[in-house]
């Protein structure tokens, strides 16, 4: 059985590197795709009824569970915690750094998993970030969306959260193909519900940074949570998308640019516009006409104005 398990990963070994090679000359698309429909958010409807959902599990089960979590558990422990879900994402960051043709970049995680493993503790401690190796995140989302891919309409995922269809597929794509699982289940007996304490550690530890990071102020100050939270959530996707550097809104393509509800698109003024059809001609004011002062003694071309005297008379 455990060799059947070892030659299982060895095959998925292989068919992972075959297909990094093959993608590795298709990938670096230089315009990542347009998240305009993410922002229109079609489903809107829906998604809020979700959201809703979402807030009564965390409301009822996450939150109190993260706070259980915190009073627990010392700082530094979770701390610890944080570090070794982070390490374990590490080979995910690997793949789609070279998915997205980012060589150099894919080098320095190989680095980074090394020594936060070994000098780490298994990832526990972040030495890499000291050592001048900070942490490079990369999922599939963002390589599907640097491959030029669009976002998709925007959704509000059950228990995961915000999402838009394009990282909803990301996400289901790293399930299958993060080596992590297949070569720990190659050497040891990792049971089913182990999984899924993992799983529910992961998600607590994921809501107490969310308390760490201010979240919950911030959501009950707006006056809009679902709005607020998919704001926050699509500007931090587009950051991550272009490596911290997004662009401006001047510098998007028309196909990019959301428009506000009724809006109308702008012609763009570094492009020049043709002529009008119709000409248009001065029209001159009272002002600019030839006072008497201003013609010529003598000139035969205007007559005198008529005078009183000159008028004719009624017979």
């Amino acid at each position: 059985m455990r060799h059947f398990a070892v030659e299982r990963v060895c095959t998925i070994e292989r068919i992972v590197a075959a297909a990094l090679l093959v993608a590795v000359g298709a990938c670096a698309t230089p315009h990542p795709g347009s998240m305009a429909e993410a922002y229109r958010d079609p489903y809107e409807k829906t998604n809020r009824k979700l959201y809703a959902i979402n807030k009564k599990l965390d409301h009822y089960a996450l939150l109190p569970a993260a706070h259980v979590y915190r009073a627990v558990v010392p700082g530094a422990a979770r701390h610890g915690v944080t570090n070794g879900f982070n390490n374990l994402g590490e080979p995910v960051s690997f793949i789609n750094a070279v998915l997205q043709g980012k060589i150099k970049q894919a080098f320095r995680t190989v680095d980074r998993f090394m020594l936060n493993t070994v000098l780490g503790v298994g990832g526990l401690a972040d030495v890499a970030t000291d050592l001048g190796r900070p942490e490079e995140k990369e999922d599939f989302g963002q390589t599907f969306a640097v491959w030029g891919i669009k976002s998709g309409p925007y959704l509000m995922l059950p228990f995961f959260g915000p999402s838009t269809l394009r990282d909803g597929v990301g996400l289901g794509v790293e399930f299958a193909v993060d080596p992590v699982p297949y070569i720990r289940n190659a050497v040891i007996d990792w049971k089913f519900y182990y999984s899924v304490a993992e799983f529910g550690l992961k998600a607590v530890d994921l809501r107490s940074q969310l308390i760490d990071a201010g979240a919950d102020g911030l959501l009950a100050g707006s006056l809009d949570e679902y709005a607020t939270v998919r704001s926050a959530y699509l500007q931090h996707r587009q950051s991550q998308i272009y490596d911290g550097n997004p662009p401006d809104e001047d510098d998007m393509t028309p196909a990019d640019a959301p428009l506000a509800p009724g809006g109308t698109r702008q012609p763009d003024s570094s492009t020049p516009q043709p002529p009008s059809a119709v000409p248009t001609t001065p029209v001159p004011s009272a002002t600019d006409q030839p006072t008497a002062a201003d013609k010529p003694a003598g000139d035969a071309t205007t007559p005198p104005a008529a005078t009183s005297a000159d008028a004719p008379k009624a017979p």
